[in-house]
């Protein structure tokens, strides 16, 4: 049985509807801005488990979409990380961290490649990916009701930051174990490459 949409398709329309959500986070703002965001927000990480979920029901999981999937996670979050960077709820060195850690682990995939090894997803990668999809949720949840409660707005206003302080630990935890858990791989293509020169 086919599929009602491939999950590709799903997959693929989180690259627009990121940097749209940022669009509006960034030069709409205000509730209207913020609202039209968290909804995109949450768009995003339903289509992140609806894609999963088809391909695994229809039997039409592909390779194509095993490294699809993931770059377009990498892809949407970061950009709704920077946008929340922009709008003063988030740290650079938070945003960079986590560019660092998905950069490092694609480099690590990409020499394991080379060396016929499959890196398969670690439990410190599921952990992060699950943490960045609520803790998503929770900083655009944070950011409405700061702007729809705005006698609360002091305290609320500190969520997105703390959220995505936990965000950026939970992450670098993770890029610390692929490098230690690949650590071979990555010795053995250094030795390899400097024997070749």
């Amino acid at each position: 049985m086919a599929p009602p949409i491939h999950p590709n398709v799903l997959t693929a329309a989180r690259l627009p509807l990121a940097p749209a959500a940022v669009a509006f986070l960034v030069l709409v703002g205000g509730t209207s801005g913020v609202l039209a965001a968290a909804v995109l927000a949450l768009v995003l990480e339903i289509t992140d488990l609806a894609d999963g979920w088809i391909a695994r029901r229809y039997g039409v999981v592909s390779d194509f979409g095993k490294l699809f999937d993931p770059f377009s996670d990498a892809f949407s979050r970061f950009t709704l990380f920077m946008g929340v960077y922009a709008i003063g709820h988030a740290s650079l060195w938070m945003v960079l961290a986590i560019y660092y850690r998905d950069s490092t682990v694609a480099f690590i995939r990409s020499i394991a490649a080379t060396r016929h090894v499959v890196v398969a997803a670690r439990p410190s990668g599921k952990l992060k990916a699950v943490v960045q999809g609520v803790g998503t949720q929770v900083v655009f949840l944070a950011l409405v009701l700061h702007e729809t409660l705005p006698e609360h707005a002091g305290l609320l206003s500190a969520v997105p930051w703390w959220t995505m302080l936990v965000i950026t630990l939970v992450t670098l935890a993770s890029l610390v174990d692929y490098l230690a858990g690949n650590l071979d791989i990555l010795r053995g293509a250094w030795l390899d490459d400097r024997k070749a020169s």
